[in-house]
């Protein structure tokens, strides 16, 4: 049982270490110059079937403090008949129909839009992707603003929550909370790439022009686009006074559906990618830093993970292997508890939910971080995940 415990502590050593390497190394992206007074705007929004939520988005973006021109809106639908053309066309926005569904992700969906008006010569300083769910603060573009004054090449802005009523939901939500307020404002503080999650983001115009396209067609085109902006040391940043509010599944069995399918874009992106990150942090090239983070991925938390549960094996032996396994998820269960307690605290006054709800989602989250096991499963064996329509809410009343 010896050589389980030097494994696992072994692991844990390997874990710190990754995280920890690159820390004293700063970044060296390129900031933009081409940068306006009054930039062109265009805003797009994939909307196959949202007739049901899209009218909320649309008259977020008529009330924000920068004037859009409804003209610059572009909402892609895959149906003449689609009931959001109706309402697209009261708020005299434009509809687009897409022409070859036989590519089905949401970046095909952008990038056959943006083909069509490259061919047009329509260009734009800066392109705003939305989801149809999403809604708007009444400041949210005069804030993304700012990051685009400041130079940066593509910007995400501060993810909140639609529905606040449902524990899933805020499960949920939380999740890319963390991914936020831990790993996104640490990752601009040590001038690093940030992780793109969801929509509610722009791209400058220049690489608009220069891609001539929308490249990132994979199931998770955030992650592709981090990916890419590290590779080629784009500036890019969080910007949390940019507030958009996003709808959150509130059926378990969707979210799974969901997170697998983004476990399926992940790994995709990721292994296409660890080596040539890793040779090029090595050889410290531009950007070094972001590179050896995007490059290890999730290797220091599984191996945390691997570590901790080696641990336990050799404490307790193989022969209790459940006993060991049943201990460590009920540590894991703790610790997650409080790591749920602590980010609720943050949010406490933004979140407003009932005190019944708090606790439910205190006990619930764990269970919800412990399930990605679960949509992992089924990352592995389903292989028809694909881009699927996920109903709303809203549909429900």
């Amino acid at each position: 049982m010896n050589f389980l415990l030097k494994i696992g502590f072994l692991l844990l050593a390997l874990a710190f270490w990754m995280t920890l390497r690159k820390r004293l190394k700063k970044d060296s992206y390129q900031l933009e110059t081409d940068i306006k007074k009054s930039p062109s705007i265009a805003i797009i929004i994939p909307a196959r079937n949202e007739s049901k939520v899209i009218g909320q988005l649309l008259t977020s973006i008529v009330n924000q403090t920068v004037s859009v021109l409804p003209s610059h809106v572009y909402i892609i639908v895959e149906q003449a008949n689609d009931p959001t053309i109706f309402i697209a066309k009261k708020f005299h926005m434009n509809v687009f129909i897409r022409q070859n569904l036989s590519l089905k992700t949401k970046g095909y969906a952008i990038a056959e839009l943006i083909d069509d008006l490259q061919q047009k010569k329509i260009n734009y300083d800066l392109y705003f992707i939305f989801d149809a769910d999403n809604v708007l603060s009444n400041n949210y573009i005069e804030e993304m603003l700012s990051s685009y004054q400041a130079g940066y090449a593509m910007a995400m802005g501060y993810r909140a929550i639609k529905n606040n009523s449902n524990v899933v939901a805020v499960s949920s939500w939380l999740t890319f909370l963390l991914i936020n307020e831990y790993r996104n404002l640490k990752a601009i503080k040590n001038k690093e790439n940030i992780l793109f999650s969801g929509t509610g983001y722009y791209i400058h115009g220049r690489l608009i022009s220069q891609w001539q396209t929308f490249p990132f067609h994979s199931l998770t085109e955030d992650y592709e686009i981090s990916l890419y902006a590290t590779k080629y040391a784009l500036s890019t940043t969080y910007n949390k006074k940019a507030i958009y509010y996003d709808e959150q599944p509130e059926n378990y069995t969707v979210s799974i559906h969901q997170r697998s399918r983004w476990i399926k874009g992940y790994f995709q992106n990721w292994l296409a990618n660890i080596g040539p990150f890793l040779k090029a942090s090595v050889k410290k090239k531009r950007n070094s830093r972001s590179l050896y983070h995007f490059g290890i991925g999730i290797l220091p938390l599984v191996f945390l993970i691997l570590g901790v549960l080696t641990i336990f094996l050799g404490i307790f032996g193989l022969n209790k292997f459940w006993l060991a396994l049943l201990i460590f998820l009920g540590a894991f269960y703790l610790f997650g508890m409080f790591l749920t307690i602590k980010i609720m605290k943050n949010v406490q006054n933004e979140l407003k939910i009932t005190k019944g709800l708090y606790w439910q989602t205190v006990f619930y989250h764990p269970i919800f971080l412990l399930s990605y096991l679960q949509a992992f499963l089924v990352f592995l064996c389903k292989k028809n995940l694909g881009w699927s329509v996920i109903p709303h809410y809203y549909e429900k009343k």
